[in-house]
């Protein structure tokens, strides 16, 4: 369900801000379980707001926990494609 979904512009800069001030990347973010379910939150709080009544809040940061390998990996993919996309309207 979540490959659906693009990130946001404003979830990209929420996320980069988060992870500039606590000074990490994101994949050491995933791998700690606070961190994780803040980064989670953070993308959650990006979801329209169907999706985010019927997938909680919960379920995102206990999804992003037991499949942090994988949603990091996702996570990174969904960045990078926003960026290249973001770049492409520049020129």
């Amino acid at each position: 369900m979540i490959k659906q979904f693009e990130i946001s512009t404003s979830v990209q800069k929420q996320l980069g801000d988060y992870l500039a001030t606590n000074q990490t990347d994101l994949k050491t973010a995933m791998a700690d379980e606070t961190r994780n379910g803040e980064v989670a939150a953070i993308i959650h709080a990006g979801l329209p707001m169907m999706v985010r009544k019927i997938y909680s809040l919960e379920k995102m940061k206990n999804f992003f926990w037991t499949k942090k390998e994988l949603m990091v990996e996702f996570v990174a993919m969904r960045l990078a494609a926003a960026e290249k996309k973001n770049a492409k309207k520049k020129r």
